[in-house]
């Protein structure tokens, strides 16, 4: 596939989104944001995605369809009212973009379909193992792209992100541990010695284009990481420079972080507390802090071209100081 004349991307509104908008406008893509609702915050030409569903003929002329569209996790909603949020879409895209003519579709899932394994590198081969509600509806909307893709003939490629940071992103990870530095309230939860594997958004936005351009994507999935991995006192003592304070020296020892968890676990399941905001600590925050992860990308490497560029020092620096990247630039390496 050459250059794609027009593409959708849903989520538009959202971090990734705005990100994919950007970059693949830069590539030369006329660019068709779809939303959950649109406002006056909205991109030019934004459609609701609803409404785009409801009536395909919004998605003429276009050639790939980016779903990056998610709906995080609130404590204390239903899971069947969340699961129905978070997978139904997913089909009703696809078979929209039959509908529409739209020769590609991209779904954006995670690497947390695949868990935590104890052996290392993870890579497209793992079985699924998730953990949470979000990795297990984002199992579920594979399987059921996978079936609406094959039987409406739409070419479908799945891409796998990390855990993905960058400038825009206000409730991510790296923007939450600079606000707890910041503020003193931080602390290496156990020894800090973990690998972790995360990738910056610019990386992300360029594999993402590879998915919805290369044409031994097809029928394909992809994990898509950085270039390196870090420890998580490594990472903590790099966002502590950029926010320009000192890192307490003091752990926490993580049978005490684990504890703690479990009381809010409990406490947010029974409805007694959190129920309508994220709370600072619970056993899904400790597991992607502190259990060691790493990602083997040797396949989008070598069916896609994908080579991630931004190495842990650029990118959290640039996140801490909210640099996104120059469009001009982005056109230049693609």
């Amino acid at each position: 596939m050459t250059t794609p004349r027009a593409v959708a991307v849903t989520g538009a509104a959202g971090f990734l989104g705005l990100h994919l908008v950007r970059g693949f406008d830069a590539r030369g893509a006329c660019v068709v944001p779809l939303v959950r609702v649109v406002d006056e915050s909205s991109a030019p030409g934004a459609h609701a995605l609803d409404d785009a569903i409801a009536d395909p003929s919004r998605l003429r002329g276009v050639d790939v369809l980016v779903h990056s569209a998610g709906v995080p996790h609130r404590y204390g909603v239903d899971p069947i009212a969340y699961r129905t949020s978070a997978v139904d879409p997913v089909e009703r895209t696809v078979e929209a973009c039959a509908r529409a003519g739209v020769r590609r579709f991209v779904f954006v899932s995670s690497v947390e379909v695949h868990g935590f394994p104890s052996r290392l590198p993870v890579n497209e081969d793992f079985p699924y193992a998730p953990r949470t509600m979000d990795a297990a509806a984002k199992v579920e909307a594979e399987v059921k792209a996978r079936r609406a893709a094959r039987e409406q003939g739409i070419e479908l490629v799945i891409v796998r992100p990390t855990i993905v940071y960058g400038p825009g992103d206000r409730n991510g990870m790296l923007d939450k541990m600079a606000a707890l530095i910041r503020s003193g309230l931080y602390r290496i939860v156990g020894s800090g010695d973990n690998v972790l594997h995360h990738t910056h958004v610019d990386d992300i936005v360029a594999g993402i284009w590879l998915a919805a351009t290369t044409p031994d994507a097809v029928g394909q999935d992809f994990i898509l990481a950085g270039p390196e991995t870090t420890t998580l006192a490594e990472l903590s003592a790099l966002v502590a420079r950029g926010v320009g304070c000192d890192l307490p020296r003091r752990h926490v020892p993580i049978s005490v972080a684990r504890a703690v968890a479990t009381v809010v676990d409990v406490a947010t399941y029974r409805g007694m507390a959190f129920a309508r905001r994220d709370p600072p600590i619970n056993h899904e925050k400790l597991d992607a802090m502190t259990l060691p992860i790493r990602f083997d990308i040797a396949k989008a490497r070598r069916r896609l071209g994908y080579q991630p560029r931004v190495g842990y020092e650029e990118g959290v620096m640039r996140t801490v100081r909210g640099d996104w990247p120059a469009l001009a630039t982005v056109a230049a390496e693609s």
